[in-house]
């Protein structure tokens, strides 16, 4: 799998660890479909700096849930996360990541491009797909 999750790339998890905003995030159950999802959304256009990918507890360290290794401001943010609605996306994530499974976080600049990450997310899925905005999480329903 040729993603962020394994090129060792400096700041891996910054932007998720705070919040992932303006990105379409989804669970997957393994490897092979994180590598099939993601082809298929370089096929239409995504890059590697639109993609980011975890998997299992290595993905977990990368993405410190917990903000405790980001400073006293991720670690505020965390904190307030575990107590609004943000936090049953979180410990879904979390817990499937504890179970070896994968995330992909796509970056998305405009509805024509989180729709597009929304298929694409849900045709190699099963789990729950959903676009974190500025204001809310809405989930993205298969077509």
């Amino acid at each position: 799998m040729s993603t962020k999750a394994e090129t060792g790339k400096p700041g891996l998890g910054d932007e998720f660890a705070m919040y992932p905003l303006y990105k379409v995030v989804s669970l997957f159950e393994d490897s092979a479909t994180v590598d099939a999802a993601i082809a298929e959304l370089r096929e239409h256009g995504f890059n590697e700096d639109d993609l980011e990918a975890y998997c299992g507890l290595v993905g977990k360290k990368d993405l410190h849930f917990h903000g405790t290794r980001k400073g006293k401001i991720a670690t505020l943010i965390r904190a307030i996360q575990h107590v609004g609605p943000e936090r049953t996306y979180l410990e879904r994530y979390e817990k499937g990541l504890d179970e070896g499974h994968c995330i992909i976080a796509v970056a998305v600049r405009n509805k024509e491009r989180k729709d597009t990450a929304g298929r694409i997310l849900n045709h190699h899925t099963q789990e729950r797909v959903t676009y974190f905005g500025l204001l809310a999480a809405d989930e993205i329903k298969p077509t």
